[in-house]
C-alpha cells in the first residue's frame, strides 16, 4: 500500500502534519534536578568551547613558529635521503630538530600529488643523487617562502570569513550548535554557517596550505571538506599539526598547566553528570500549527500553493477530510485506524509472527507491487474477528493459537508438499530458526545466567553482560557484528520482515565464540550434581532440548566424553612437535613434551594453538568414563566464576583481520564436559523451532 503513487498534493497535506509534530523529551525526575542539570550541561559546554578555543590557538601558535623552521628541516630531508645520506640521529641533533616532525617532513617530501607541485623541484634533485648543497639550501628556503606566504594569505582569508559569519549572525549572540532534532527549525539551526559562501586560496595552493597546516591529503580528498571528526577518525594531520598529547607535548610549561586545569575542571564537571535523569522520548504538537507550501517538481527553492492538511484523496469518498486538530496527528491516527486495509494489515502482520510467514508475504505492500494473498477468505475472517474484538491483539492471538493450523506439526507430509511445495496454505507448521535475539537469550536462559532485570540503559553485548538482548546496544553507524552474523535487520532502514541466511561464520560463532564457550561451562555446571555421566547427559538433554536423551545419544555422548580430551591432547602435541621440529618457541629440539594439568587459559590464543581450540597448551586428558558404567569422578566442577575477566564483544575467540584485538584477556578453564555442553548448543535441535 504504501509503495503505490499518490497525488503530489496528499504527499504535501500529510507532511504539514509532521511538520507540526515536535521533537520533546519529558523528564521523568523533580524540576529541581532536570534545571540543575541543564545548567551543569551548559557550564560543560562554555568549558569544552573554553578548551577547544584554547588548544586551537596553541596549536596554531605551534605550526606557525614551526612553519618559520622549514628550511632547516627540508635540508634534513635532505641530508637524510641524498647520496651524502648521514644517520638520522646525527641530524637531529646537529640540525636541533624535533626527531617526529623531521620523520614527517621526509615522508611528505617523498609523496608525490597531482594538486599542487611545490614539491617537485627538491623530488627531481634527490631522484638524480641529491645535487649540492648549495642547490638543495635554495629549493629548501624556497619551501620555506612558499609555506609562510600560504600561511599569511590564509589568516587573512580567515579575518574576512569572519566578518561574514559576524554579518549573518541575528542579534548579539552567534548561533549555539544544537542536537535534538526539536530545535531544527532551518539548516542554520542543525550546522550554522553551512550555508554562507567563504572566501578561499586557489586551489592548488589551498591543496598545499591543508596538507601542511590540517591533515594529509588523499588522491580524492576534498581539500575544502570540513573535518570535524571525532578523534581517531580525522586520518592523518598535516605536517605541522600537532593535537592530543603530542601538541602538550611541545608547548611550554605554562600551557601545559592551563590545559592541564581545564581538562580536569571538564572532567569534574563531567561527573557530577552521572547518572543524569531519566526521560521519556516523545512528541508534541507545535504551539502556532503552520501549513507547508507545495514545493514544485521537488524543489524547494521553488514553492508553490499552500496545502492544508488532510487526509488521502483516495481512501476518502469525497473531498478529503481536514486535519487541523493541533498537529493533525491524533485525527490522522483515527481516520487510519478506521480503514479496512488497515485491519487487514494488522491481521495478517500477527499471523505471520505465529506461522513464519503471511497471508499476504509482502507485509508492507499490500498495493498493486505487493503479493496477492494466498487465502483472501482467511485474511477477511481475521481482520472480521479483529474488528469484532475491539481492536484487542491478546484476543486474535488466541484464536490464531487454538486453531488446527497452529496446532500443527513440522513433519512432512507427501500429499501436501505435492500439491503445496512452499507452504503457503498451511497443511503443517513452518519451521523456524530463532533469530538472533532468541539465540542469545536461550542460550543465556539454559545455563542459568539471563538476568531478569527490566529497564535501564542498553550496554555493549558482551560475554559478561547477561541481560535479555533488547537492552543491547544497536548503532546505526556500526551494527554488532553478532547481530549482524545472525540477520538482524539493518537499523538505517524500515524493515517489514526478517530474512534467514545459513552460512558457516554461523557455525564458526557456535563452536569458536568465548561467549558460547562461557556458557557451555555455566550450563556443564549445571548437572554436575547428578551422580552418573549417564545422569549428567540426561540431564543437559533436558535443560537444552526439552527432552530426554536416546539409548543412542547417551553411548554418543560418553563416546565423545571418553576421546574428546585425547585428541585435544594429541594435536596440541603434534602442534608443539612441529614448532620444536622447525625451531620455534615451542621448545628445545630434545625436550620432551609433558602434559601438564588443566590450566587456567585465555581467550587470546597464542601462535600455534589448534583452531577452535581454547588450550594455550597441551591439556592431559581428563579422566574417562568407564566402558562398563559411563561413570567417572571427572565430573563438571561445580565453582569457579568463568566470567572473570570480562569486557571482549561476543566475537571473541573467533580471530580478527588486522592482528590482534584489544589486549583483555577472558580467564576461565575449558573442560570437555563445557565443550559437550558446547556441541549441544551449537545443535540444530536447539536453534530450530520444530
Amino acid at each position: 500500500h504504501k509503495y503505490d503513487p499518490i497525488a503530489q498534493k496528499d504527499y504535501y497535506a500529510l507532511a504539514g502534519v509532521f511538520y507540526n509534530t515536535i521533537y520533546e523529551e519529558y523528564p521523568l525526575a523533580p524540576k529541581k534536578t532536570v534545571d540543575e542539570f541543564t545548567k551543569l550541561e551548559e557550564d560543560l559546554d562554555k568549558k569544552q568551547k573554553i578548551l577547544g578555543d584554547y588548544q586551537q590557538a596553541q596549536s596554531n601558535q605551534l605550526s606557525r613558529s614551526l612553519a618559520m623552521k622549514t628550511s632547516n628541516y627540508v635540508m634534513g630531508v635532505w641530508e637524510a635521503t641524498s647520496k651524502q645520506k648521514k644517520e638520522f640521529q646525527q641530524i637531529v641533533e646537529t640540525r636541533k630538530l624535533d626527531y617526529e616532525l623531521l620523520e614527517r617532513w621526509i615522508r611528505y617530501m617523498g609523496k608525490t600529488t597531482e594538486k599542487y607541485h611545490n614539491k617537485e623541484a627538491f623530488q627531481a634533485l634527490i631522484k638524480k643523487g641529491g645535487g649540492t648543497k648549495d642547490e638543495a639550501q635554495k629549493l629548501a628556503d624556497k619551501m620555506q617562502e612558499q609555506v609562510v606566504a600560504a600561511m599569511i594569505e590564509k589568516a587573512g582569508l580567515d579575518d574576512e570569513n569572519r566578518v561574514i559569519i559576524d554579518k549573518d549572525i541575528v542579534g548579539t549572540k552567534p548561533k549555539k550548535h544544537t542536537n535534538k532534532p526539536s530545535n531544527f527549525v532551518s539548516n542554520k539551526d542543525f550546522n550554522p554557517g553551512s550555508d554562507l559562501v567563504f572566501k578561499a586560496l586557489p586551489d592548488d595552493q589551498n591543496a598545499f596550505w591543508t596538507e601542511i597546516f590540517q591533515r594529509e591529503l588523499k588522491d580524492q580528498d576534498d581539500p575544502n571538506a570540513m573535518m570535524d571528526l571525532p578523534p581517531g577518525r580525522q586520518g592523518n594531520p598535516g605536517v605541522l599539526m600537532f593535537r592530543g598529547w603530542g601538541l602538550e607535548a611541545r608547548v611550554g610549561g605554562d600551557a601545559q598547566a592551563r590545559l592541564k586545569m581545564i581538562q580536569d575542571d571538564i572532567e569534574a564537571t563531567r561527573k557530577k553528570f552521572e547518572p543524569g535523569y531519566p526521560f521519556v522520548h516523545g512528541v508534541k504538537d507545535a504551539d502556532k500549527p503552520e501549513e507547508i507550501k507545495l514545493a514544485l517538481r521537488g524543489n524547494p527553492e521553488t514553492l508553490g500553493e499552500v496545502v492544508p492538511r488532510h487526509f488521502l484523496s483516495v481512501l476518502s469518498k469525497s473531498d478529503p477530510a481536514p486535519l487541523n486538530q493541533g498537529s493533525g496527528r491524533l485525527q490522522l491516527a483515527r481516520m487510519i485506524v478506521e480503514q479496512p486495509i488497515a485491519m487487514r494489515v494488522m491481521a495478517n502482520r500477527i499471523w505471520k509472527g505465529h506461522m513464519g510467514t503471511g497471508i499476504v508475504d509482502t507485509p508492507s505492500n499490500f498495493g498493486v507491487g505487493g503479493e496477492r494473498p494466498t487465502n483472501p477468505e482467511l485474511l477477511e475472517y481475521l481482520a472480521k474477528s479483529f474488528v469484532d474484538g475491539g481492536l484487542s491483539v491478546k484476543k486474535l492471538h488466541r484464536e490464531i493459537m487454538l486453531s488446527a493450523a497452529y496446532q500443527l506439526s513440522t513433519a512432512n507430509d507427501e500429499a501436501g508438499a505435492a500439491k503445496d511445495s512452499g507452504n503457503r496454505l498451511y497443511w503443517r507448521a513452518n519451521r523456524k530458526r530463532m533469530d538472533a535475539e532468541q539465540v542469545r537469550d536461550t542460550i543465556l536462559q539454559v545455563s542459568d545466567n539471563l538476568s531478569d532485570q527490566l529497564g535501564g540503559p542498553s550496554k555493549e553485548l558482551t560475554p559478561d553482560f547477561h541481560r535479555r538482548t533488547v537492552y543491547g546496544q544497536v548503532s546505526r553507524y556500526k551494527l554488532d557484528t553478532y547481530l549482524q552474523l545472525f540477520d538482524f535487520p539493518t537499523p538505517n532502514i524500515s524493515a517489514e520482515k526478517r530474512f534467514t541466511t545459513t552460512v558457516p561464520l554461523q557455525r564458526l560463532f557456535l563452536m569458536n565464540s568465548d561467549f558460547v564457550q562461557l556458557e557451555a561451562e555455566a550450563l556443564a555446571k549445571r548437572a554436575a550434581g547428578e551422580a552418573t555421566n549417564k545422569a549428567r547427559i540426561q540431564k543437559l538433554y533436558t535443560l537444552v532440548y526439552g527432552r530426554e536423551a536416546k539409548p543412542a545419544e547417551i553411548e554418543a555422548g560418553l563416546e565423545y566424553l571418553r576421546t574428546e580430551p585425547l585428541k585435544e591432547y594429541e594435536e596440541a602435541k603434534k602442534k608443539d612437535a612441529e614448532k620444536e621440529k622447525s625451531g620455534g618457541a615451542g621448545g628445545r629440539k630434545g625436550d620432551k613434551t609433558e602434559a601438564p594439568p588443566n590450566k587456567e587459559v585465555s581467550a587470546a590464543k597464542p601462535e600455534g594453538a589448534p583452531s577452535g581450540s581454547l588450550a594455550a597448551k597441551p591439556v592431559a586428558p581428563e579422566p574417562a568414563p568407564t566402558e562398563a558404567t559411563g561413570e567417572t569422578a571427572g565430573a563438571p566442577a561445580a565453582e569457579a566464576d568463568p566470567n572473570a575477566g570480562m569486557g571482549m564483544g561476543m566475537m571473541g575467540g573467533m580471530g580478527r583481520r588486522g592482528g590482534p584485538a584489544k589486549a583483555v584477556e577472558i580467564k576461565y578453564e575449558p573442560s570437555v564436559w563445557g565443550r559437550y555442553a558446547k556441541v549441544l548448543l551449537s545443535s540444530t535441535e536447539f536453534l530450530f523451532i520444530n
